[in-house]
Parts: C-alpha cells; structure tokens; sequence
C-alpha cells in the first residue's frame, strides 16, 4: 500500500480522536533516576545541567539544550530521560536515525515508562520500519489497555502494513469503547471493500443507519456503496426511501442519474438531473462541474448538446443571482458560436459579481469582435477601474478612442497598459503598434516612429506595423530607403494583398521609380484592389507621370465612380493635371 492510499484510508481516524503530545509529555521536574552512583560533586554538576537544558529547550534553543543533554548522559548513561528528551531534540532536527538509538535506550532503561516506549514507536514509524512499531504499539496497550488512543494509533500503522484484519479488530475494540461512530464505521467500510467484502462493508453502513434512524445522508452512502459495487437494484430500492421522506433530495437524484445511465436509460437519467438541479440545496459549484462534464462530451453529441442547454437554464432559474450560472452558460454559448447571447450573459455575471477579471477579459474580447464601440468603450474604461494593474482593458479603451480621434486620451491609456505587460511579446507589440498610429494621427512623429520601432523589436515580421510604418513614412517622404525595405517584407510574408501592395508602390512612387510603382498598382488592381479608391487614384497619379494623362484621367473618374477619394480629386479630373 502507497503512502498516499494510506493517508485516505485514514484521514477520517485523525479528525475523530486529537492525539496526545508526546513530545512535551514528560515533565522537565521528574525526578531524575541515579542508577549510576555518582559522588556529589557529580551530582550537583548534574543538577545543573539538567536544570540548564530544560532551560535552553524552553527557550527554543534547541541546539544549545541538545549539546547540554549529551553532556548529562556522560556523566549518567543509565538515566532513561535524558536519552528521550535527545531523542526529542535529534527528531526536531531530522536526524531520525540517532533519535531512534536514543529513543531505544530509554525504553531499555524504563521499559514500562509509556511516554519513553510512545516516543520509540514514532521513531520506528518515521524510520520506515512499521512492523517494528507495531509491536511497540501492542506493548503499549498492554501497558494502558484503556487508552483509546492507543487503539487509534496501533489501527493506523496496521492499516499502513496492508494488515487489514488486524486493524478491523482494533476498530471494533475503540467501538466498543466509544460507541457507534460515522468516523469509524466509514473505515472499517473502506477495509471491507479492500477486502472485497461489500456485504459486510453493507453491513458496517447498516449499523450507522439503524444507530440514527433519521439520518437520510447514511441511507444514502449504503445507496451508493450498492450502486458502486454492481448492485444497482438494492441501490434503487434505498433511493426511493430517500425520496419516499425527502422528495427534493438534489443528492438521490443525482445518484438516480447514475443508476438510469448504466441502465441506458437516458431521457429518465436526464430527468433526475434536472430535478437535482431545481433543489436550491444542491450547491451551484457541483452543478458547474456537471455541466462541465456534459459540454466537454456535448460536440460528440447533439442530445447532449441540448440537455447542457436544459440544464444551463435551469442552472439560472434555480439561481439567478449566481454570476458562475451565467458565466458557464455564457461560456457554452461563445463556444457554439452564438455571440450576442453570450455577450448578454457575460454582462449579466459581471451585475452580481463584478470581482473576476477572467469574466471581463472574455466580454471585452466578445465585444471587439463583435464591432460593439459602444460597450467596448464602456466596458473597458470600467475594467480599468476595477482591475488597474491588468493591460489588456487599456488596449482596448485606448483602440476605441483612437477610432473617435481621441488620440490625448488614447495615448495616455495606450503608455499606462503597455507597462503592466509582463512576458507577453505579442500584446507589448500590439501595445506599441497602436501608440504608432496614434501618435502619428496626433503628427508627435518622433514618438510614432519610436514606438514602431520598439515593436519592430519584438516582433520583426509584424504585418500591421510593416505596412502602417512604411505607409506613414512615404506620406512624410521621409526615411524612404526604410520604408521600402519594410514595405518589401511587408509583401514578402503577405502578397497579393492589395493594401500593401499600394503601399510599396506608393513608397516607390515618392522616390520618383514611376515605372515600378505603376507595375506594382496594376498587381494590386488585378488581386482585389480595382474598387478600392486610394488604389486607383495613386494608379492614375502614377500614369500622369508617366505621361498618360488619358489614362490618368480614366482612373481619377474610376475613383469618383468609388465616391471616395483626397481632397484634389475634382480639381485633377476637372483640369485634368496632376495636385498633390
């Protein structure tokens, strides 16, 4: 048996019976035995040192008293308590194995001392060597047949040696001493079942219920020790006493639930869990973790997907100022691709409980995605409120406002988020890539370009920064050489897009190569860009010089046919010459 399946077995035994210290059990005014003989001056310097290393010990200064004591077990080697107090202060500093010589030695010394012959079993137990302890346990109870606690601890290290048995007749014997106990009963269930003995596991159960006859909980625990060990209809049978006394038991319906499914009977399984999931008594954080298991099987299943349905909104009517009922149906529902709806209830967790910024990450991000400015602006300005230190609801707030040209504002969130990021390159890019165009929009151009730069950093293949960079450089025809060599990655790692086609093109044109630009605009109106106006003015701009006024003009129309294009549109059309 692991250690860890041991610990289970036996929690229960140590919340039911507080063990006794053994440590401080001795009192330090014991009289010290002198089986040696020892003259008097021996005796005094023994007095002394006895006296000082209690005093060093209740001071907490452990490795002083230790040193005190090993002298007193010089000067009298047959005194049993000075060994147990060195096999105290050697246990308190983890060196198990010499507290287990000199735990030894004082039972040798005092072999009917229980505190001495305690302390021995311990060590023995924290050396691994259980047996051993054991049988220190079984002297004990020889010693003090009446100390339950005995019985407890003798039981415990049985259980740890797998020995069963033995440690059921410990159990009966502390029953028989203290009465029917939940505690114990419930171990002796588990050995039982260890030992494959569920009648008499059934049994131990029985005695719990015949003991508190108005206990429906015991009733329920022989339920479901039937239904776990392939006795369902005896399981059935005790549900419906449940029910017979307490009809809304959110708990014998869940087990109903189990008992319908194994059967396959799943329209009354789902029936029980609904009317679990109507009981107000039934805790809201069990219902979660059984939607849960239904929506990580619901994409294999549409009747599962539509039970979860059910379930989620009688999840919301049973509690309905539950943010955590709102939440895992708003969760259900993004996943299902029904946006609107789980926006609806994201919001409508954040009402009762606006604490978790998990809930407030997912609705801003909803929220974006689904073009909401509104909301977004709303809900991200109070996410920054509520949650200062966290930097996506100031990317958020910040894009909102740089959309409505609140460019002060927008840098001002923009710089305050980017420093709460912390190991995440992505969001520290698309934090500086947004104060590039903001601060850009504002023409702060140094610090447009820094902050591109210091995304370019991070992440040298950044699309968007790439091509708003290199575009924002061309209008300034300033740093062309650059430009373009962003630009020329931009489309490397993108072509046939028309906007960074233009781009380059433009960028090409400001450095007076007219003939590339223009072969460049033509790609871009040939994969997409022949309804895009900026696309089609630059290519009749280009034509002009070039040249091809004819042409030129052909385009500028083209662009007027979009209704859009720059403010010198009509005044090119109309003369028919080229304004910038």
């Amino acid at each position: 048996m692991s250690l860890n399946t041991f610990i289970k077995l036996f929690i229960p035994l140590l919340f039911l019976v507080a063990c006794n210290s053994q440590k401080d059990t001795v009192s330090s005014k014991q009289k010290i035995k002198e089986a040696t003989v020892l003259n008097e001056k021996q005796k005094l310097e023994l007095d002394f040192l006895f006296h000082e290393a209690n005093k060093q010990r209740l001071l907490g200064n452990y490795e002083q008293a230790l040193v005190i004591y090993s002298k007193c077990v010089k000067i009298n080697p047959n005194q049993p308590f000075f060994h147990y107090e060195l096999a105290n202060l050697y246990n308190m500093a983890n060196q198990q194995q010499i507290a287990l010589q000199y735990a030894e030695k004082a039972v040798q010394l005092d072999p009917n001392n229980k505190w001495y012959r305690l302390q021995y079993a311990q060590s023995l137990q924290e050396s691994g060597d259980t047996e051993s302890a054991i049988k220190q346990y079984e002297k004990l109870i020889e010693l003090e047949p009446e100390n339950v606690d005995l019985y407890f601890d003798l039981a415990r290290m049985q259980l740890y040696s797998e020995k069963y048995k033995d440690a059921l007749i410990n159990l009966d014997e502390i029953e028989k001493r203290i009465g029917i106990s939940e505690e114990i009963v419930r171990q002796k269930e588990k050995i039982y079942i260890k030992l494959n003995d569920i009648e008499s596991a059934a049994d131990e159960v029985q005695k719990l219920i015949n003991a508190y006859p108005d206990e429906i909980h015991y009733k329920g625990l022989l339920a479901d020790l039937y239904l776990a060990n392939e006795m369902p209809e005896k399981a059935f049978e005790i549900y419906q006493q449940i029910l017979e006394k307490d009809p809304q038991n959110p708990y014998a319906h869940l087990s109903l639930y189990d008992y319908y499914k194994a059967k396959n009977e799943n329209e009354k399984a789902l029936e029980e869990t609904k009317l679990a999931f109507q009981s107000p008594d039934l805790d809201i954080d069990t219902k979660v973790q059984i939607l849960l298991s239904y929506y990580s099987l619901s994409d294999k299943s549409a009747t599962l997907k539509k039970e979860a349905f059910e379930l989620n909104k009688i999840l919301i009517k049973t509690h309905p100022e539950e943010a955590k009922a709102y939440t895992i149906y708003a969760d259900f529902l993004l996943r299902e691709n029904k946006l609107e709806g789980a926006k609806e209830n994201y919001l409508k967790a954040i009402e009762f409980d606006n604490s978790r910024y998990p809930i407030w990450n997912q609705l801003l991000f909803l929220e974006s995605e689904l073009n909401d400015k509104e909301g977004l602006e709303r809900d991200s300005k109070r996410a920054t409120e509520l949650f200062p230190n966290q930097p996506i609801p100031y990317l958020f707030y910040g894009v909102v406002q740089l959309e409505n040209k609140n460019y002060k504002e927008a840098t001002e969130y923009l710089e305050i988020g980017k420093d709460y990021v912390i190991d995440n390159p992505p969001l520290k890019t698309q934090f500086y890539a947004t104060l590039g165009d903001a601060y850009n929009s504002m023409k702060l151009y140094d610090k447009s370009d820094a902050a591109y730069e210091k995304a370019l950093e991070i992440d040298s293949k950044n699309i968007h920064v790439l091509n708003n960079y290199s575009y924002f450089l061309s209008l300034r025809e300033e740093k062309l050489e650059r430009a373009e060599k962003l630009s020329a990655l931009c489309n490397e790692l993108e072509p046939n897009q028309p906007n960074y086609l233009d781009t380059y093109a433009w960028i090409l044109y400001k450095q007076g190569k007219y003939v590339q630009a223009k072969e460049w605009l033509e790609k871009a109106v040939s994969v997409g860009g022949d309804k895009n106006a900026v696309i089609l003015e630059h290519l009749g701009d280009v034509l002009y010089q070039l040249n091809q006024p004819k042409e030129a003009l052909k385009y500028w129309k083209k662009t007027k046919e979009s209704g859009e294009g720059s403010e010198w549109l009509d005044k090119k059309i109309a003369e028919g010459k080229l304004y910038e």
